[in-house]
C-alpha cells in the first residue's frame, strides 16, 4: 500500500510585536545555524516582477540560548523580543531567553524560483494595473507562470503554487475562469489555481467590470503532499488474475485449434458420405431409366399385341357366330327339305351340296379360331411381371427411404455438435470455463474502472483544496490511457469469445439448413414412395388380372377343343350324307329323323357360339383395360424417374453443402490459427504488464507529489537546519488614487503584529 500525503494551506504565523532593545554582541566564529522555519514574503509589482523580498525566520533556540542564522539582508529586526540582533557579514546572532524567536530580514536579492508575468487588457487594449482603477469595460487578466532560469534551487520542481484572485461581484459581472476553482466568499468571487511542482501555468480571466477595483493577487508556495491512497497490492492482484486469464485464453485457443481440426476431419468424412450417396442415386437413376422403363414399355407393347390378338379373336368369334347361324338356318332348311323330300331329289342334292360347302367354311373358321387362341396364350405367356419383381421394387423404395432417414439423422447430429454449448462443454473438459473467462474479463474491467474511480478521488481532493484541473491533467490522461489499454485487451478477449459463439451459431444454422433440406427431401420422397406404392398396387392388380385372363383363356381353349371336335364330327357326317346320297331314297325316313336332330343341334350350336362371342368380347375389353393399365404404369415409372432425378439433384446439393462446410471448417481452422497467434502475442505483450503498471503508479505519484528532495534554505546555503520553507507572494491592490488617499486617513502607525497580519490581508482597522 502506497501513501502520498498532501495538506494544502499555509500555517498562520502568530507573533507578538515587541520593542527592540539593544544588546551588545561579540564576534562569533562560524558555526551551524539554529533550527528554524522560513516564511518568504514576496511583494510583486503590478506586472509580476519582484519588488522586494522579506523573510520571517522562526527559530526554536531553547531557553537561555544564542540564535545563529545566515542570510544576505539589507536590514533585520526582532519581531518577538527587545533583544538586540547582532548582524554582520551575513551572520545573525541573538542572545535570547525566548523558547521561539521570530525575526524579519529584507533580502538583497530579488530572484525567486518562478517567473511571473501579469497583464491587464480592457476592451482589447493593454493597461497597467493602476491605469485600470475606476474604469469600466470588458476586462481580461492573464497570468503566465514559468520556471525562472536565473534561480538555481529545488523549489520549482518540488513546490506547488496556490494562486488566488478575488473579484468583487458588485463590480465584476460575467466572470469566466475556465481552469479555476471558484468559491463565493461574501460578495466576492474567489478564484483559486493550483500549479503542481515542475509545472507552469497560463491563466486567463475575463469579466465585465464597472468602476474596477481588485485586491492583490496572492500566491502561496508550499511542498505538496497528497493524501491519496493507492491500493497497489489489490490492483496488482487483479493484474495478476488478468495475466493468468490471458494464459488460460492462450491455452483455450490451442484446444480450440485442435477441436476445429477434428471438426474439419468430420466434415471430410461427411463429404465422402455425400459423394457415395450421390453415386448411389445416380446408379438408381440409370437403372430406373434403362431397366424399369424399358420393361414397362415392353409390357405395354405386349398388352397392345394382346389387345390386337383379342380383336382378331373377336372377329373370328363373329365369323363363328355367323357360321353357326347359317348352320342353324341350313339345318332348318334341311329339315324342311327332307319333310318335302317328295318335292324332288335334286333340291335335296342342291341342299346337301350347300350344306357341304358351309361345313368347309365351318372347319376353316374353327382352324382360324384355334390359331387366334394360340396367339392369345402366347401373348399372355410373354408378359413376365412377377410378384418377386414387385417385392424388389418395394424393397428398393424402402432402402432409399433408409438413406434419406440416415441423412436427416446425420444432419441433426451435426446440428447438435456445432452448438456453442457443446463447444463450452469441450472447453470445460480441457480446463477452460468460458463463462468464468467472461466473468474474469468483467471483473478485470471493473478493477480498471475502480482505478479510474480512484483518479476521480484524487481530482476531488485536489478540487477541495482549490487546485485547478490543469495542474493534474497529465495524471488523468495517463491513467485513462492505461485503463483504455487494459480495457481494449479485455474487449479483445470478449470479442474472441463472441466471435467463436457467432461462428458456432453460423455452423449451427448451416446444420439446421442441412436438416431442413433433409426434411424437404423426406417430404419429396413421400410423393415418390406414394407413386411406388401406386405402381406396386397397379402391378399387383395387373398380375392378378393377367392370371385370371390366363385361366379364362385356358378354359376357353378347353371348351373350344370340345366344339372343334363337334365341328369335325359334323363335317364328317355331312360328307357321309353326301357320299351316301344314293341311299337317300332308301333311308328317307331315317333322314327325316336325323334332320330333326340336326336342326336341334344346330340351334344349340348357334346358342353356344353366341355365348363364345360374348366371352371373346369380354376378353377384348379386358385387354383394353390391360393396355390402359400399362399406360398408367408407364406414367408412374416416368414420375418415379423424375423423383429419382430430384433425389439425385438433392444429393448434389448435399454434396455441395458438405464442400462448403469443409471450406468453412478450413477457414475456421485458419481463424483459430490467427486466434492462437493473437493470444500468444497478447500473452507475450502482457507478460511484464504488472511491473509496467507498478512503475507507472510510482511515476504518477512522483509527478504529483514533486519528489522527495531534502528541504533547503531559500535564504542561504549555510543554513542547514531547516524544518520548512514556504512562500507568500502578493501583488498590490488595484484602486483609485482618491480611494487610496481616503483609506490612508487618518494616518496611524502600525505595530509589528499589525504589520504581520496586514501581510496576509488579515488586519482590519477598529
Amino acid at each position: 500500500m502506497k501513501r502520498v500525503y498532501l495538506k494544502k494551506g499555509m500555517c498562520v504565523l502568530i507573533a507578538g510585536a515587541l520593542t527592540v532593545s539593544a544588546v551588545p554582541m561579540a564576534a562569533y566564529a562560524a558555526e551551524a545555524n539554529t533550527e528554524k522555519e522560513e516564511v518568504i514574503y514576496v511583494n510583486l509589482n503590478d506586472d509580476g516582477t519582484v519588488e522586494e523580498i522579506n523573510v520571517v525566520n522562526i527559530l526554536t533556540p531553547g531557553e537561555g540560548s544564542q540564535v545563529i542564522d545566515y542570510g544576505a539582508y539589507q536590514s533585520v529586526r526582532n519581531m518577538t523580543t527587545t533583544e538586540k540582533i547582532d548582524y554582520s557579514d551575513d551572520v545573525v546572532r541573538i542572545d535570547t531567553s525566548a523558547e521561539k524567536l521570530y525575526y524579519e530580514g529584507k533580502l538583497d536579492d530579488t530572484v525567486i524560483p518562478w517567473d511571473i508575468q501579469i497583464r491587464y487588457y480592457l476592451d482589447g487594449k493593454e493597461y497597467s494595473a493602476q491605469e485600470l482603477a475606476g474604469r469600466s469595460g470588458a476586462l481580461k487578466i492573464t497570468v503566465k507562470i514559468a520556471e525562472n532560469q536565473k534561480y538555481k534551487g529545488i523549489f520549482y520542481d518540488n513546490y506547488a503554487l496556490q494562486a488566488s484572485v478575488t473579484l468583487d461581484t458588485d463590480r465584476c459581472k460575467n466572470i469566466s475562469a475556465p481552469d479555476a476553482t471558484a468559491a463565493n466568499v461574501g460578495s466576492d468571487k474567489q478564484l483559486t489555481y493550483t500549479i503542481l511542482p515542475g509545472k507552469g501555468a497560463d491563466i486567463e480571466i475575463t469579466t465585465d467590470v464597472s468602476d474596477f477595483e481588485m485586491s492583490g493577487i496572492s500566491m502561496n508556495g508550499i511542498p505538496l503532499n497528497l493524501d491519496v491512497e493507492v491500493d497497489d497490492e489489490e490492483l496488482m492482484n487483479q493484474v495478476t488474475e488478468l495475466i493468468d486469464a490471458i494464459e488460460k485464453l492462450d491455452d483455450g485457443a490451442s484446444d480450440l485449434q485442435e477441436g476445429v481440426a477434428e471438426l474439419q476431419d468430420g466434415a471430410s468424412e461427411l463429404q465422402d458420405g455425400a459423394s457415395e450417396l450421390q453415386d448411389g442415386a445416380s446408379k438408381l437413376q440409370d437403372a430406373a431409366k434403362e431397366d424399369l422403363q424399358s420393361g414397362v414399355r415392353d409390357l405395354d407393347d405386349g398388352a397392345g399385341q394382346l389387345q390386337s390378338g383379342a380383336g382378331s379373336l373377336k372377329s373370328g368369334g363373329q365369323s363363328v357366330e355367323s357360321g353357326a347361324g347359317s348352320l342353324r338356318n341350313g339345318a332348318a332348311a334341311l329339315d324342311d327339305g327332307i319333310q318335302s323330300l317328295n318335292d324332288g331329289i335334286w333340291q335335296v342334292q342342291a341342299g346337301l351340296d350347300s350344306l357341304n360347302s358351309q361345313s368347309g367354311s365351318l372347319t376353316g373358321g374353327s382352324a382360324q379360331m384355334k390359331k387366334a387362341l394360340a396367339q392369345l396364350q402366347a401373348a399372355l405367356n410373354g408378359v413376365s411381371v412377377t410378384a418377386e419383381d414387385i417385392q424388389k421394387l418395394s424393397q428398393a423404395s424402402a432402402e432409399i427411404q433408409k438413406g434419406i432417414d440416415s441423412l436427416a439423422e446425420g444432419a441433426a447430429q451435426l446440428q447438435g455438435q456445432a452448438s456453442f454449448e457443446a463447444y463450452k462443454a469441450v472447453m470445460a473438459q480441457n480446463g477452460l470455463d468460458i463463462d468464468q473467462l467472461r466473468a474474469g474479463n468483467a471483473d478485470a474491467a471493473g478493477a480498471v474502472q475502480g482505478m479510474l474511480g480512484q483518479v476521480g478521488t484524487v481530482e476531488a481532493i485536489l478540487g477541495q483544496y482549490n487546485i485547478p484541473a490543469e495542474a493534474y491533467a497529465g495524471l488523468e490522461e495517463q491513467c485513462v490511457a492505461l485503463a483504455n489499454q487494459i480495457i481494449v485487451l479485455l474487449n479483445t478477449n470478449n470479442a474472441a469469445i463472441d466471435g467463436m459463439q457467432g461462428y458456432m451459431g453460423g455452423v449451427n444454422q448451416g446444420a439446421a439448413a442441412l436438416a431442413v433440406g433433409a426434411e424437404e427431401l423426406k417430404l419429396n420422397y413421400t410423393e415418390f414412395d406414394t407413386a411406388i406404392h401406386t405402381l406396386v398396387d397397379t402391378l399387383t392388380e395387373l398380375v392378378y388380372q393377367m392370371s385370371e385372363l390366363q385361366k379364362a383363356v385356358n378354359q376357353l381353349v378347353k371348351e373350344y377343343e370340345k366344339l372343334d371336335s363337334g365341328i369335325n364330327a359334323y363335317t364328317e357326317g355331312v360328307a357321309q350324307v353326301v357320299a351316301g346320297y344314293s341311299r337317300v331314297s332308301g333311308g328317307a325316313y331315317s333322314l327325316t329323323q336325323g334332320s330333326g336332330e340336326l336342326r336341334n343341334g344346330s340351334a344349340s350350336l348357334y346358342a353356344g357360339t353366341a355365348e363364345l362371342l360374348d366371352g371373346i368380347v369380354e376378353l377384348y375389353d379386358a385387354t383394353g383395360s390391360l393396355k390402359d393399365g400399362t399406360g398408367r404404369l408407364d406414367e408412374g415409372v416416368a414420375e418415379l424417374i423424375t423423383g429419382i432425378a430430384s433425389l439425385y439433384d438433392g444429393t448434389g446439393e448435399l454434396k455441395d453443402g458438405t464442400v462448403e462446410l469443409k471450406d468453412g471448417t478450413g477457414k475456421l481452422k485458419d481463424g483459430t490459427v490467427e486466434l492462437k497467434d493473437g493470444t500468444g502475442e497478447l500473452k507475450t505483450e502482457t507478460s511484464g504488464m504488472d511491473k509496467e503498471i507498478q512503475d507507472k503508479i510510482d511515476e504518477l505519484l512522483d509527478s504529483v507529489s514533486g519528489g522527495n528532495a531534502e528541504i533547503t534554505s531559500f535564504v542561504s546555503e549555510k543554513n542547514t537546519n531547516i524544518d520548512s520553507v514556504q512562500f507568500v507572494i502578493k501583488t498590490n491592490t488595484i484602486q483609485e488614487t482618491e480611494a487610496v488617499e481616503a483609506a490612508a486617513v487618518p494616518v496611524r502607525e502600525l505595530t509589528a503584529w499589525q504589520k504581520f497580519l496586514d501581510l496576509f490581508g488579515l488586519y482590519k482597522e477598529d
